[in-house]
């Protein structure tokens, strides 16, 4: 039985075979294809932001050597400190760097009177912040330096101490702080070692230890009227510890201090046992003294008011003055003064100690010394750049020179 069916189903394949031979088919089914969807058009890879940047970077120092220099006024220590690194820069980038040094005030004197000319000669500017603050600020004569920030190092906020930017101008856009030293609150305290005994250091705990009589005609400080000087006695007016009846004492004529208008007379007066004791102002110069043999030191000691970052120097600020002759060289040095390579040479080759700076992502501490390095997890007041405290530095600076002219 099974071979007779497969004889008839054999016979029956063969049959069908021939039948469609006859017609012209094709014996083998043709699979259906479907049709095949087209793809949507892809967008061109985006570049990312480091291409980008990349792309910027390149493109802003042919433009900065296109205009071939950049204009720096560098104040009293950084003149120093900062002209080895001024020449890295020109060296990496082929940008001159033309460097103006001398007092912060002069360039400030410079500057104001340049433009009131019409001139605009200056790119940045490297000072103290009393005098752009209650001279500059209100010529109108800088340009708010943070639109020229494009490096990420730059930018990225967390890089920073605090996580945010730092300016010593109320209007927090002028200003910027870059570094800064942690102090005692010894309101920079230098004393003549042959004069003031370890006794009289152990007694000094508080600034108001500065008002004791046994003091009286023995302290030097600069005139609080005196550019450059305001920074100490502003920071005594916002402190919430010490305030004005400080001040009031201080200035009065039973402490009988001594006020001048020139570091010179105070730094001699101090080494040549003219005075005990040197308050206020920038008074690097007693410490290169002291490494070379004289009779004076620092007094780095905590005292009860706490400690505080001092960012009121030219060795802490730069400004952008208005309309700056090169501008795109300009833009190249800020952003790579402020970079992580920027700043970690300004640590190594300062002649001078420099202070340190606020980046956070500089391990290299160079030639801060370890009394000057920041102490993780320490608080600290920054009365140069706080704000709230900031706000606070006009009217401190009025109420300082009312005060010290009512006591004279």
């Amino acid at each position: 039985m099974r071979g007779k069916h497969l004889g008839l189903l054999s016979l029956t394949a063969v049959a069908m075979a021939l039948s469609l031979a006859a017609c012209g088919g094709d014996p083998t089914a043709t699979p259906t294809v479907a049709p095949t969807a087209t793809p949507p058009p892809q967008a061109a890879p985006t570049p990312d932001a480091a291409a980008l940047f990349e792309a910027e970077w390149a493109a802003l120092i042919e433009a900065a050597q296109a205009e071939g220099q950049v204009v720096l006024t560098f104040g009293g220590s950084a003149g120093r400190n900062f002209r080895p690194i001024a020449d890295v820069f020109q060296e990496k980038f082929g940008v001159e760097t033309v460097v103006a040094t001398g007092s912060g005030s002069a360039h400030v004197n410079r500057v104001l009177a340049e433009q009131t000319a019409g001139r605009y000669l200056v790119d940045a500017m490297y000072g103290g912040a009393t005098s752009v603050n209650t001279r500059m600020i209100p010529a109108n004569a800088l340009d708010p330096i943070a639109e020229l920030f494009i490096h990420p190092d730059v930018l990225d906020q967390s890089l920073w101490f605090g996580g945010r930017h730092w300016y010593a101008d109320p209007g927090q856009q002028y200003i910027f702080a870059f570094a800064a030293a942690p102090d005692p609150m010894t309101l920079g305290m230098r004393y003549n070692t042959d004069l003031v005994t370890q006794e009289d250091i152990d007694g000094f705990n508080s600034v108001f230890d500065y008002l004791d009589p046994k003091w009286k005609g023995k302290i030097v400080s600069l005139n609080p009227t005196a550019g450059g000087s305001g920074n100490t006695y502003y920071t005594v007016y916002v402190h919430p510890d010490i305030g004005r009846e400080w001040t009031e004492a201080f200035f009065s004529p039973d402490l009988a201090v001594t006020f001048s208008d020139s570091r010179t007379f105070m730094v001699d007066g101090l080494a040549k046992g003219k005075f005990h004791i040197a308050l206020g102002g920038a008074l690097t110069d007693l410490d290169s003294l002291a490494t070379l043999g004289a009779p004076v030191k620092r007094l780095l000691k905590d005292f009860k008011e706490g400690a505080e970052l001092s960012a009121s120097s030219s060795l802490d600020l730069i400004t952008r003055p208005k309309n700056a002759p090169n501008p795109n060289a300009a833009k190249l040095w800020v952003n790579w003064w402020l970079s992580q390579e920027g700043q970690t040479l300004m640590h190594t080759l300062a002649e001078i100690e420099p202070e340190p700076t606020l980046r956070l992502d500089v391990a290299d501490w160079g030639k801060v010394s370890e009394p000057f390095r920041r102490v993780e997890g320490k608080s600290y007041y920054f009365f140069d750049a706080d704000p709230e405290l900031v706000a606070q530095r006009l009217e401190a600076a009025a109420f300082t020179a009312d005060a010290f002219k009512a006591s004279r």
